[in-house]
């Protein structure tokens, strides 16, 4: 593996963490604009 391969893999890795936490603990899993732990109908 290359430089960029490694580089890529990084960026790729890190934009995954950062949706996993975005999604699933600083929002703890519910859903945008929602306090409550599910979304209703709409």
């Amino acid at each position: 593996m290359g430089a960029f391969d490694i580089v890529l893999m990084i960026v790729i890795l890190a934009g995954a963490a950062w949706l996993l936490y975005r999604s699933l603990w600083k929002k703890k899993g519910h859903c945008p604009g929602c306090d409550g732990g599910g979304c209703g109908d709409k």
